[in-house]
């Protein structure tokens, strides 16, 4: 069982607004019982950069992160899109381990893929 901290990286997304309205625009990332959330930022376009690193304690093993695309509006939250990371190769042999920045589709209900988020993650042992 791998323990220390996971370093989430949210960089960015593409293909994520919706193309109806502008406004603010957030992830909320998900491990196990701990849930972070980026700063909601003003898009008014498909690319919102977020460039902010939240901080998870690992102590079980958990093999899922889960990132939610939300609409910023603290009114409605509504979320506009998900995608799940695996993360079990990450924290398997227990070592510092780290996944570059890489871009992972997000879905949007049952509407198929919405874009994208790119994440970097690192992870660090106690």
């Amino acid at each position: 069982m791998a323990r220390g901290t996971l370093d989430v990286r949210i960089c960015g997304g593409r293909n994520l607004s919706n193309p109806n309205k502008e406004g603010k625009i957030c992830c909320i990332v998900y491990y196990k019982d701990q849930q972070k959330r980026t700063e909601a930022i003003y898009c008014d376009g498909p690319d919102p950069e977020w460039n902010e690193t939240l901080l998870f304690t690992i102590a079980d093993h958990v093999e899922e992160l889960k990132v939610r695309v939300h609409d910023g509006d603290y009114v409605t939250e509504e979320e506009v899109g998900h995608c799940d990371i695996n993360i079990e190769g990450l924290l398997r042999d227990g070592g510092e381990n780290r996944i570059e920045p890489t871009s992972y589709d997000v879905w949007r209900n049952n509407e198929g893929n919405y874009g994208n988020v790119t994440v970097e993650l690192h992870f660090h042992p106690e």
